[in-house]
């Protein structure tokens, strides 16, 4: 696997699943939206810095993704952590960055079936926990 396949995951699956760690060290999945941006992948925290995936993240612990249908996390966490992962870092996107602009018509784009989530996507908390997934 590559980052390549994690860019393609998160570019062509609506759920995805990110996978933290625990202060203990266990792993978690979390069905979360993904949205790709010139082929630069994206996050946003819909429930701002009070999400646990998201302090997990900011905490400095290994963020991963499941490569497959991250919808399975919404009814089977631990299914989701079985399917196979890679490991991704990731960087914070300021507010002000032009490319938030972008974020949000991938997001309106991709995810127009869900009109009252995309308001919540796209709210000032959200959007202030933008993240941007790297190669490790």
């Amino acid at each position: 696997m590559a980052f390549d396949d994690v860019v393609r995951v998160l570019d062509e699956t609506r759920v995805v699943a990110v996978i933290t760690r625990r202060a203990d060290g266990t792993r978690v999945a979390t069905p979360i939206w993904a949205m790709v941006v010139d082929g630069v992948p994206y996050l946003r925290s819909a429930y701002g810095p009070s999400s646990w995936w998201y302090r997990h993240v900011l905490a400095g612990r290994d963020v991963e993704f499941a490569l497959g249908d991250g919808r399975i996390a919404e009814r089977d966490r631990q299914a989701a952590l079985e399917l196979p992962s890679e490991a991704v870092a990731v960087e914070s996107v300021p507010e002000d960055d032009p490319i938030q602009r972008d974020i949000d018509r991938v997001l309106d784009a991709k995810y127009a079936a869900e009109p009252d989530s995309i308001a919540v996507m796209k709210s000032r908390e959200a959007v202030g926990c933008t993240l941007r997934v790297v190669a490790p």
